[in-house]
């Protein structure tokens, strides 16, 4: 895969998860916050979903992501709707 498919790949996988973790809100920042505000956890998302190999090792890592991000105590159960839905809008992943 040429440089310009991956970031192209990474830059749909960021849109894809930036969009559910701003309708999730997991911290209640938004509207008032910035559009931006969560970009540097969709961020490690983004990696995680290449590592995780299930929704729930997927959940565990957005709950530890955000729990160090923000001192927000989440747990992997928290989390676990939202990897369910990230997981399954990201099936297009190799």
């Amino acid at each position: 895969m040429s440089n310009k498919e991956l970031k192209e790949k990474y830059n749909k996988l960021f849109n894809i998860i930036k969009k559910i973790v701003n309708d999730w809100d997991p911290i209640g920042l938004l509207p008032s916050a910035p559009d931006d505000e969560y970009e540097f956890e969709v961020a490690k998302i983004v990696t995680l979903l290449n590592k995780a190999d299930s929704v729930e090792s997927l959940a565990d890592g957005i709950a530890t992501i955000f729990t160090k991000s923000f001192d927000w105590s989440l747990t992997k159960e928290d989390c676990l709707p939202v990897a369910q839905k990230i997981w399954g809008d990201t099936k297009f992943r190799e």
